[in-house]
């Protein structure tokens, strides 16, 4: 036990240095380009340089690292192709353009970005990343146990869901007759957000696979903290969008369901 505490400490440190140098890093790279939105296309590279070093460092078993590296893998480079796609060239998000307000001029928002953007996110993704480092640093049970192969379904469920509603959405958005419409088929009939859905679903998976061992119990902060924003996302559509707020009477906000009837 006392190794793997050792190891674990070991692993720990290394990897929120991991965060916290790649964060700062980005954060120097957005002051020329005058636009912070860079973390959101490149957090899930972040996460997986993490999993990385963790798979190199780690001590656990080789087989609970190698699913973990593949998992994290697939997820991070799906994930950030397609925020690279979507977002590359358009400009600061909206988020991140009023946030300037708060500050007086240039250099003051320089240090603002860094405290409230770049650094926050290199403790959050430290520990969402935590069922990752946990399940590489032990080294029982040497094998994959029913958590770990449950996990990996739910990985699975959670990959798909996110890349086709992703794949839906986008379609949708190219569409010029679509402008100002609300999309309400494919995944989304099931659920006003079948992507957060899918996310959820994958971080949700990585815990199981590291409560393969019952100190990975400890790390639910790491599912349990990527929260979704979908109360404020649904209040702003609703506001925008004509026809969202009966939408959201008959569809389910999260977990794919059965639409229910509109009333009449």
């Amino acid at each position: 036990m006392d190794s793997i505490s050792h190891g674990l400490l070991i692993l720990l440190a290394t990897n929120f240095g991991v965060a916290i140098g790649a964060v700062l890093l980005l954060w120097l790279i957005s002051i020329p380009l005058r636009d912070i939105s860079i973390i959101d296309m490149f957090f899930a590279v972040i996460l997986f340089a993490i999993t990385a070093v963790s798979f190199v460092i780690g001590d656990g078993v080789t087989a609970r690292k190698q699913l973990l590296l593949v998992l994290v893998g697939l997820w991070a480079l799906r994930i950030t192709v397609h925020l690279i796609k979507r977002n590359w060239g358009h400009g600061e998000d909206p988020r991140y353009t009023k946030l300037r307000s708060w500050a007086n001029d240039d250099r003051s928002f320089i240090w603002l970005s860094l405290r409230k953007v770049f650094l926050l996110q290199g403790v959050v993704i430290w520990f969402v990343s935590l069922p990752v480092q946990f399940a590489a640093a032990y080294a029982s049970p040497p094998v994959l146990g029913w958590p770990a192969w449950l996990g990996a379904g739910v990985w699975a469920v959670g990959f798909f869901f996110e890349s086709v509603a992703d794949y839906q959405l986008t379609q949708f958005r190219a569409n010029p007759a679509n402008k100002g419409t609300v999309l309400k088929t494919g995944l989304w009939k099931y659920s006003r957000h079948p992507n957060y859905f899918g996310e959820l679903c994958v971080w949700w998976g990585l815990f199981l696979i590291a409560c393969d061992n019952a100190i990975g119990l400890f790390t639910i902060i790491g599912p349990v903290i990527n929260v979704t924003g979908q109360a404020t996302l649904d209040k702003k559509l609703a506001r925008e969008k004509p026809g969202y707020a009966d939408y959201m009477k008959t569809t389910s906000g999260l977990i794919p369901m059965r639409p229910k009837k509109e009333a009449h």
